[in-house]
């Protein structure tokens, strides 16, 4: 009770000391506002600040008082203080904790939760009294709707839709009771649609059979939901279900639900992912957790309040008055002249404080009383500013509020959202003049279950298009068309739009072509060649469906595969002119097939061809897209309306991205120029595709000077115009530069996304400098404003990299263990790193071990992976894989193989694998290739050889045992080439002579005989001594160097003069070398023996 006290005290004596010096009171007001409150000094009522201005407060008339009185007055003042009394202690503290319980139960914003059962739990049924059975039919009617009522209890009574960028809702909804989508028509059925007054009560039909009443989404709730928001939201929920008894409205967003396991709760954004958590959540756990938005909060008198929350940061003396209100909030009840700007621009009267930032670190603590928000504010200095978050309570119309009831009639359900609107009235029959009496007819034989499939289709196919996953739109879009030919569905325009657009984002073009095809049995590429049906006639479409949209569709499946030609003659086709020709094809007439009002092609048509031309990528197709372009007339408000349509903004876009692809900044400049002059109006697109041109053609200091243009004319540059940039300053090492223009970005509040790191990593990597990447990386990871940019796999693969060029596998491996917890997953390239950096530290096996675990590896991840292989002596499943490759498997190019081959060959040959040595060169040479000087210098460094003589006596001791099976494996080498009729390279041939020289003994004989059996590459193939030997019969052949070698004691019984030797074909450069060589082994005497 003492700190009460205090505070009393310390009220009283303000109090009574302002109306004592009225010469001083603004001083006094303004220095107890900046120490006590954030407003004026308060007055008597604790629960209220006053809110006179700075200056306005009114002055006593009474002389000032002494130093003397005052302190005997404010003697006087303590003992009129009461004394501690228990009880009000106690109620102050009740209305404490009934004001925020007040406030709690009041605001459910902008986030709350609900747990709702998995599978309902049966609600016993309420005995019937003898009272209650006064006459069979009351008896009836009241078992009926108890009857009801335990049914409705008993369901969740909830079903969500898709809301789609734009404010689109989806045509289907999911009920959480059956987990099926279901159409506005049947949320509505068997629900009674009744009003809340008594007199549209009496008007309903009592004996229709109902479920109680619903309440369903209003277009004021739709309206309240941003542009581009894409989620779920609650399209209807029944009164009394458990979740209307649980607080779910019509038009909460549904945010997140429980996952399968456990309590932690998963962000939802399509009716799949509910639809997948719910039957999931069902095996494992009897309840779930479901998170919602509130966009209408619903207040304690039965009414609604839209809510709008924003935060200021604002410094003392704030200038507000603020009161404690009985719903819990602090509210604002005046706003002083002399507050600062930010607070008259920004705050209302009537606007609450809902939490401050508290006086240590930046977290936020919940306001439920004006003595806990002076004192948070009145803790920081004069001039330190304080975060604190408002809340605004919008006005809503009185038609608003009627449509936010839960009990809609006849009347307010117009106000609902169109597919609630049309399910609650019966359809008016009504017929254009345009619409054909075919095109009734077909309306007509569609069934309500085949308009249900293609809504349900087109909702399907807009949630996998988002997504812009490529395997699931394929399976999707075919798992659609099964659907509707097993149905006999006539597809319409909209479906049949999003099945092609489907295939498109999939890049399979050509499946888009074979349906339109198939429907409208036209031919795909507007020629008059018959179309054969592949489904046999099970698959159509309305005749409407033929429309500008459709063919659009179209048009980007040729775009997709660059096929301008069958883009202009359907262009041809559109228009009718049958006098039009490519490549010797005239077009079929569409005129009069399809919609009348839809079928002459518009801008977008002519821009689809305009991009079909220039994806060919070739001169005749940029010539097709320049002639298309100057054909179509410069935008003009003279232009005829039944003309050819003109160009707009993203005609010229795309003819600027023509010339840029093809590295002709000069034309795409001259087609910018144009832009400049016509009506309309660069944007920021134009700009940066003129900057793509600029680095296109290697200039990167043009496309500076663009980027300046740009900001000039007030135009503000996007990510992708700075990481173009920065992409080639790091590709032409000008790294400072590239970071200048980061520094740049953030100068002008564009953040740098994980791309420019990633671009900034690269380059440096590329300059050779790993530990500067390694560094930024790190910094960006330390940095909370950049943490979720660098939780990405490139980031991590290049920090891996980097890793492996400072030979630190350690830190490689930490690398991989973060990105586990963060999340993300190793991909090949990932892993690929990743053996390099064990083997820049030395651990083989490890490297070995993570490429066995890498699935699909691409040829660079095999390259790795066979020199990971080959180091960790692991030779058998190295040759495996490079036989592999050259038999059957083609991952790897050529240089690649041979650099596997070499690779291996000398490992093998440094580990003493002979055989597999043997292998790989036979296997090298069966393949077709020729050993180069690298796989020369391969075979040297694996041996150990030394192509230079060396007369040390020590050099020689130290060499003269070589290993067993090495001199055979040259003979072997020396064989093998010579079957193929090649050469062997000098310094090779020169390593074998000084080994022999070293060796001593055999191998020395066996090398001076190679010398006599020597030819040079400019010799002829047969020698004069081998055609004399032919004329002196009989001679001795010797068919390979390493027979000789192993079985020289038979051969020595022979004269060497009639011996022919296999030839050693040598090149001719290092001509000493050799020469000195051959003099090493060289026997005095002797005649030279025949080569053959």
């Amino acid at each position: 009770m003492v700190k009460y006290t205090s505070a009393a005290l310390t009220i009283l004596l303000a109090a009574k000391l302002g109306a004592a010096a009225p010469s001083s009171s603004a001083f006094i007001a303004h220095g107890f506002r900046s120490n006590r409150h954030i407003i004026n000094s308060p007055s008597f009522n604790s629960r209220r600040y006053s809110a006179i201005p700075y200056d306005d407060r009114s002055s006593s008339s009474t002389e000032p008082l002494s130093a003397e009185a005052l302190q005997q007055q404010g003697l006087s003042l303590l003992d009129n203080i009461p004394k501690d009394n228990q009880d009000e202690v106690d109620a102050l503290l009740a209305k404490k904790d009934e004001r925020r319980s007040a406030r709690l139960q009041r605001s459910r914003k902008p986030n709350y939760q609900i747990t709702l059962p998995t599978s309902g739990s049966l609600v016993q049924p309420p005995s019937l009294s003898n009272g209650d059975v006064g006459g069979a039919g009351e008896t009836l009617a009241s078992l009926v709707a108890k009857g009801q009522e335990i049914a409705v209890a008993n369901t969740i009574g909830m079903s969500l839709r898709q809301v789609y960028s734009g404010r689109k809702l989806s045509e289907l909804a999911l009920d959480v009771d059956t987990l099926r989508f279901q159409s506005f028509q049947d949320e509505l059925q068997g629900r009674r649609v009744e009003a809340e007054d008594q007199d549209d009560e009496a008007q309903k039909d009592e004996n229709e059979p109902s479920l109680g009443s619903v309440q369903v989404l209003q277009n004021s709730a739709l309206e309240m939901l941003t542009g581009s928001f894409d989620g779920v939201v609650v399209s209807s929920v029944a009164r009394g279900g458990l979740a209307w008894n649980s607080g779910v409205r019509a038009g909460d967003v549904l945010t997140a639900t429980s996952a399968t396991m456990g309590s932690k709760l998963w962000p939802k954004s399509t009716l799949d992912g509910v639809r997948s958590a719910l039957s999931s959540r069902k095996v494992m756990s009897s309840t779930m957790d479901f998170e919602f938005r509130r966009l209408l909060s619903e207040d304690l008198n039965g009414g609604f309040e839209a809510v709008k929350s924003f935060e200021l940061a604002l410094s003392r003396p704030i200038g507000i008055n603020v009161e404690d209100s009985d719903d819990g909030y602090v509210t604002i009840t005046g706003i002083s002249d002399k507050a600062a700007p930010v607070v008259r621009d920004n705050l209302l009267v009537g606007d609450r404080v809902v939490s401050v930032e508290s006086s240590v670190g930046a977290q936020m603590w919940d306001v439920f009383s004006t003595d806990g928000l002076t004192s948070a504010v009145t803790s920081r200095l004069p001039g330190q500013t304080v975060r604190i978050v408002f809340e605004r309570v919008e006005d809503i119309k009185e038609e608003a509020v009627e449509q936010a009831r839960t009990v809609l009639d006849t009347a307010s359900i117009s106000n609902a959202v169109v597919g609630f609107r049309q399910a609650g009235k019966p359809a008016a029959p009504s017929a254009s003049a345009s619409t054909t009496a075919a095109q009734v007819q077909q309306a007509a034989a569609q069934t309500a279950s085949q308009k249900m499939l293609l809504s349900r289709s087109r909702d399907l196919l807009r949630t996998y298009i988002a997504r812009n996953e490529v395997t699931k739109n394929v399976k999707v879009a075919e798992r659609v068309l099964e659907a509707i030919m097993d149905a006999s569905a006539v597809l319409d325009g909209k479906t049949l739009n999003l099945i092609m657009k489907a295939y498109n984002t999939c890049k399979s073009a050509d499946k888009a072509i074979e349906i339109f095809e198939e429907v409208f049995g036209l031919a795909g590429d507007g020629s008059k060649k018959e179309v054969e049906q592949i489904h046999g006639g099970k698959l159509a479409a309305d005749i409407s469906a033929l429309n500008k949209f459709t063919i659009s569709a179209l048009l980007r499946a040729h775009a997709v595969r660059g096929d301008y030609e069958s883009a202009l003659l359907v262009l041809a086709a559109m228009e009718g002119n049958a006098d039009f020709s490519i490549n010797g094809k005239k077009p079929r007439s569409w005129s009069g097939k399809g919609d009348p009002l839809n079928m002459l092609p518009d801008t977008r048509c002519y821009n689809i061809a305009i991009a079909a031309a220039a994806k060919r990528g070739t001169e005749d197709g940029l010539r097709a897209a320049v002639e298309i372009f100057d054909s179509m007339p410069d935008p003009s408000l003279s232009n005829p309306m039944m003309g050819k349509p003109a160009k707009n903004l993203v005609t010229y876009n795309t003819m600027i991205d023509a010339f840029a692809n093809s590295g002709q900044y000069e034309n795409a400049y001259g087609v910018f120029k144009s832009l400049k002059k016509s009506p309309l109006t660069a944007d920021r697109v134009s700009y940066t595709t003129l900057i793509k041109a600029s680095i296109k053609s290697g200039n990167v200091d043009r496309a500076l000077d663009v980027l300046d243009d740009m900001k000039w004319v007030s135009i503000q540059p996007d990510i992708v115009s700075y990481n173009s940039i920065i992409e080639s300053l790091c590709n032409s090492n000008r790294l400072f530069e590239a970071k200048d223009l980061v520094n740049e970005m953030e100068m002008t509040r564009v953040s740098p996304d994980s791309m420019t790191y990633g671009l900034l990593m690269n380059g440096l990597l590329k300059a050779n400098k790993p530990g500067p990447c390694l560094t930024l990386f790190e910094s960006a990871c330390s940095d909370a404003r950049t943490t979720a940019l660098t939780e990405n796999v490139q980031l991590y693969t290049t920090a891996i990299s980097a890793t492996a060029a400072l030979g630190d596998h350690e830190r490689a491996l930490d690398l991989v263990s973060r990105m586990n917890r963060a999340g993300v997953k190793p991909n090949k390239k990932t892993l690929t790193a990743l053996m390099g950096a064990c083997i820049a530290g030395r651990k083989y096996d490890s490297a070995a071990d993570i490429f066995s675990k890498i699935k699909s590896p691409d040829s660079y991840a095999i390259s790795v992976g066979l020199q990971a292989l080959c180091l960790a002596g692991k030779f058998d499943a190295a040759l495996e894989l490079i036989t592999d490759q050259r038999s059957g498997q083609k991952t790897l190019k050529g240089k690649q193989v041979m650099a596997g081959y070499n690779k291996l060959i000398e490992e093998a040959l440094h580990s003493g694998e002979y055989t597999v040595a043997r292998e790989a060169l036979t296997g090298l040479l069966g393949a077709g290739y020729i050993p180069s000087k690298i796989t020369f210098r391969a075979m040297i460094d694996g041996l150990s050889l030394q192509p230079d003589i060396s007369f040390s006596s020590a050099s020689t001791r130290k060499s003269s045992v070589p290993s067993e099976g090495k001199f055979e494996f040259l003979l072997f080498v020396l064989d093998s080439l010579e079957v193929r009729k090649l050469m062997v390279d000098s310094t090779f041939y020169s390593s074998i002579l000084v080994l022999g020289a070293q060796v001593g003994g055999l191998q020395k004989r066996i090398a001076s005989l190679l010398t006599r059996a020597r030819k040079s590459g400019n010799q002829k193939e047969i020698s004069l001594s081998e055609a004399e030997c032919e004329e002196e019969l009989p001679c001795v052949q010797v068919l390979a160097w390493e027979d000789l070698f192993e079985n020289y004691s038979s051969y020595k019984k022979e004269d060497f003069s009639s011996i022919i030797f296999p030839s050693v074909r040598v090149t001719s450069k290092d001509f000493g070398r050799v020469l000195a060589a051959e003099q090493a082994v060289a026997y005095r005497g002797g005649r030279r023996v025949a080569t053959r």
